[in-house]
């Protein structure tokens, strides 16, 4: 009797762990979803509602996606998006100011015997969102300015009610001054002014509110230094200092030479104190 109760035993042993067996080889079995590969953010320009909108690229056999919201490195949200659909836009959750970037991984349908979840994709590129634009994602009625900046071109210097302005050295009252909260920031291009209200100067010069000092602006909004040629008079901008690109006034020395330019910043004509030529050119 107790060798058929110990061989019952036996059995059901085995049987777990026949079934143990058979479940961890399932497991080890599955195929593990590919990697999402390309992450990033909406481009269309022609609409606001889209800058906000995350993009990736589909995976084959991917039940659903896991997105990521990050700001300033630190995760803020997740959301799972149907396998049918690679976008999500994260506007109503890019509700304060930062640097925002994301990623994705591709999940696998629940309890799948076949596949399992993927890893998770690289960072996408960072996208800024201006404090104004944060009040705009979570309320709407704030005028979206987040896409105005250098790389976006536009012809004149544009004041927070889009009229085109423009200020000249030594005429404080034409156009607007910006107001102190703006700041100054660079990237791989250089540097570049953005206004509280997000505006920016551009095909200008600027009088920055917090020195007093004027800079030069092309066309996409980045600063110029140098020789600054400009409705027929020749000014330079010092490409010294943190930000460089000061306009010069009075007596003062380029490369060698000593140059004399008036109150305005204009170089006067007979401005050469020490052999340098009245065009600024150099043997």
């Amino acid at each position: 009797m107790k060798r058929e109760n110990m061989g019952k035993r036996l059995a059901v042993i085995s049987a777990a762990m026949v079934l143990s067996v058979a479940a961890a080889v399932s497991v080890w079995a599955k195929t593990k979803l590919d990697t999402v590969s390309e992450v990033y953010w909406n481009e269309d320009e022609e609409n606001e509602s889209k800058w906000t909108e995350a993009v990736w690229e589909a995976v084959e056999d991917a039940n659903q996606y896991e997105v990521a919201l990050y700001r300033d490195e630190s995760r803020v949200a997740s959301v799972k998006v149907k396998g049918t659909k690679t976008t999500y836009n994260f506007k109503r959750k890019m509700d304060k100011e930062g640097d925002y970037s994301f990623r994705v991984r591709a999940l696998a349908k629940e309890k799948s015997k076949e596949y399992s979840d993927g890893s998770w994709s690289d960072y996408s590129d960072g996208l800024y969102i201006s404090e104004e634009r944060a009040e705009y994602n979570k309320s709407g009625k704030a005028v979206d300015t987040s896409k105005e900046g250098p790389g976006m071109p536009q012809g004149t210097e544009t004041s927070s009610q889009g009229e085109a302005t423009q200020q000249t050295p030594g005429n404080q009252e034409e156009g607007t001054a910006a107001p102190a909260e703006g700041q100054w920031l660079q990237d791989a291009v250089g540097w570049w002014y953005r206004r509280a209200d997000g505006t920016y100067p551009a095909n200008s010069w600027f009088m920055d509110p917090a020195s007093g000092k004027y800079y030069m602006f092309d066309g996409q909004g980045y600063m110029k230094t140098g020789w600054i040629d400009w409705e027929n008079k020749r000014y330079y901008c010092d490409e010294k200092g943190t930000p460089s690109g000061a306009m010069v006034t009075g007596t003062y020395m380029i490369d060698g030479l000593e140059y004399e330019f008036d109150n305005s910043g204009a170089m006067m004509d007979d401005d050469i104190l020490s052999g340098g030529s009245s065009s600024g050119e150099e043997d």
